[in-house]
């Protein structure tokens, strides 16, 4: 029995002061109100207790930027991120910072495992291992080098820098700032805190010759800048970019702009290389020379005038409108029905009738049924589809009539004509490439260089569409847009004529010239026959003013296929012949139904002097922060 009594003294004497002790101990780590409310976690689950920036201008004008950021971490976490701006753009102007990271160390000199990329127009800095999580104070050294920050101003040079950045998901509590000039005395400094924009001065600054310090008497991130500005005297020692290096580093930086006028660029060299006519070395443009070797037109030559005043062998009226002006046009349609009247295949009579207060005039084409074998393809088709259109006796449609009829109303020919016109112009094309006017059909050079402009248009916007999301630069973007009317007229002269096409177009130039001038009256004895044979030619070439001048003029007589017109009003009826044919022979029925972190740069472009638009949150740098 003693023995066990023995034994349980011997328990008690030794076991219960443990348990005291850890009733005690219970009690110690029950927290009272005041304790929870000082160790509160915050959202982000962690504290950046301190920020502080060693910002040194190198001689060539890059900066060293040194940050030792303290945070505590109340909960788990891998590490911290770190976001910096590096593309800045403004008043059109972008400027790449170039960031590289050099190290990133602890307080200790050990080093993180961290990876860099690209946000927006930022560099995020991802610090930590992903597979290992700390808690507590960790402190992280980042050093990192920037080039084009120190921008030039008239009277200074300048470090405009937001410090901190307010986008952070948590408080930094304290922040300062080292700037050390070694190569520029410092003449003036200033400082801004607050939400992004303000022009708060809750920070304190002062500076020696080369060197300033700044601090904040708030806390700042989470939405808060912290933002200061270093004027530089410009009788420094540093060395900035020359010209040269300068204009590489503005295409580098603002790649938009010349991306922007690349595909008119490259469409003006290949009308250099290729939309240019060929011409004989020969300068005789009336006969093709014995020795055909060919040249490319020259863009300062001043090819003299030919002294034209008749009909060019071998063309008709319609092909000298096209060779002119490289298409074929409603006055060319006019003028090849004017050279069949004046061949004999047909006769234009001016038709008037009594209106309700003026009369009505029209005009009627007669069939002279001629032997049409002698015609090129697309004169024939002309001349048949002219008399197979048939108004029904209430003009409501229309048929073909096999062999042509012998008269039809011009205004008959309205809403009917127009759908033989595009095979009119395909025939006369076929033929003036088949005579080696031109190497290709016109319209189909056009079409396929706008079809290749188009896509370097697309591609274009597109890059430029990048460039912008990149910089926040859109500046290009109109500038690509303004490009493209003047890529239409490049398009517009990408047909080029031969050797021979370029002869006949100088000769055509120089007949349409004495034609306007009237020199020929002077030269050409038979007029009416001259008449006769050049008013076709006249109609092509759009001088029928100047020649009707002429034969009232003279005396002369309207041609005899251009029936019941005098001299004294055949302009008025032409004119009124002209614009009817030019309307009745294009027009078409009315169609009928149918339906129906941001990561972003915060730089303004001005100086970080109050005087020239400083505020929190301007300048290069800032960006932000936080936990992962």
């Amino acid at each position: 029995m003693k023995r066990i009594v023995v034994l349980l003294e011997i328990i008690l004497f030794f076991g219960l002061p443990s348990v005291i002790s850890a009733a005690t101990n219970v009690r110690i780590a029950t927290p009272t109100v005041q304790q929870t409310q000082k160790t509160v976690v915050p959202a982000s689950g962690y504290l950046v207790d301190s920020f502080q920036s060693l910002i040194t201008v190198n001689q060539d004008t890059t900066l060293t930027v040194k940050e030792t950021i303290e945070t505590d971490f109340k909960i788990a976490k891998h590490g911290i991120f770190r976001i910096v701006p590096v593309i800045y753009s403004a008043n059109g102007r972008t400027i790449n910072a170039r960031l590289t990271v050099d190290t990133i160390q602890d307080e200790k000199g050990n080093p993180y495992q961290f990876k860099t990329g690209r946000y927006n127009q930022s560099i995020k800095i991802q610090i930590g291992d992903p597979n290992t999580t700390i808690i507590g104070k960790h402190t992280y050294v980042v050093q990192y080098t920037l080039k084009n920050i120190v921008q030039r101003f008239d009277d200074h040079d300048e470090l405009y820098w937001n410090v901190t950045g307010h986008e952070w998901d948590t408080t930094v509590t304290k922040a300062n700032a080292v700037v050390d000039s070694d190569y520029a005395l410092i003449n003036k400094t200033t400082c801004y805190t607050g939400a992004h924009g303000g022009k708060e001065s809750a920070c304190e600054s002062t500076f020696g010759s080369q060197r300033a310090t700044f601090m904040t008497k708030t806390g700042v991130g989470n939405n808060n800048d912290f933002t200061i500005a270093v004027a530089l005297d410009k009788n420094n020692h540093l060395v900035f970019p020359g010209k040269i290096e300068q204009l590489g580093i503005w295409a580098t930086d603002n790649w938009g702009y010349p991306v922007a006028i690349l595909p008119l660029l490259i469409l003006g060299l290949f009308w250099y290389k290729k939309g240019r006519d060929q011409r004989y070395l020969s300068d005789n443009v009336y006969t093709k020379p014995e020795d055909k070797t060919t040249t490319t037109t020259s863009l300062f030559m001043r090819e003299h005038l030919p002294m034209v005043y008749s009909p060019i062998n071998g063309l008709t009226p319609a092909q000298v409108g096209t060779i002119i002006d490289e298409k074929v046009d409603i006055q060319d349609v006019v003028s090849e029905i004017v050279e069949l009247a004046r061949l004999g295949y047909l006769q234009i009579n001016r038709i008037e009738t009594k209106g309700f207060l003026r009369k009505k005039t029209d005009y009627e084409f007669v069939n002279k049924f001629k032997d049409a074998s002698g015609l090129r393809e697309y004169q024939k088709y002309l001349l048949t589809k002219l008399f197979s259109v048939k108004t029904t006796s209430d003009n409501s449609a229309t048929k073909e009539i096999v062999g042509g009829q012998n008269k039809v109303l011009l205004s008959a020919l309205k809403d009917h004509f127009y759908k033989y016109l595009e095979t009119f112009k395909a025939k006369l094309y076929k033929n003036l490439v088949e005579q080696k006017i031109f190497p290709d059909s016109p319209p189909a050079v056009k079409r396929n260089w706008g079809v290749f402009f188009a896509i370097m248009i697309i591609g274009g916007f597109v890059a430029i569409m990048i460039f912008g999301a990149q910089t926040g630069n859109f500046g290009p973007t109109p500038i690509v847009l303004l490009t493209v009317l003047p890529g239409i007229f490049v398009i517009r002269a990408m047909s080029r004529r031969t050797a021979w096409g370029h002869a006949l177009f100088r000769q055509i130039t120089g007949l349409r010239y004495y034609v306007n001038e009237g020199k020929w009256r002077e030269e050409i004895a038979e007029k009416n026959l001259f008449l006769e044979e050049i008013l076709p030619l006249a109609v092509a070439l759009g001088v029928v003013e100047q020649l009707a001048k002429d034969m009232k003029v003279l005396g002369l007589q309207p041609p005899a296929y251009f029936g019941n017109t005098t001299t004294a009003t055949f302009y008025r009826d032409y004119g009124l012949f002209y614009a009817g044919a030019s309307h009745n022979f294009v027009s078409a029925p009315a169609p009928t139904g149918g339906s129906s972190w941001s990561g972003h740069s915060s730089w303004s472009g001005g100086s970080g002097f109050s005087g020239g638009g400083g505020f929190s949150g301007g300048g290069f740098g800032g960006g932000g922060g936080g936990s992962w």
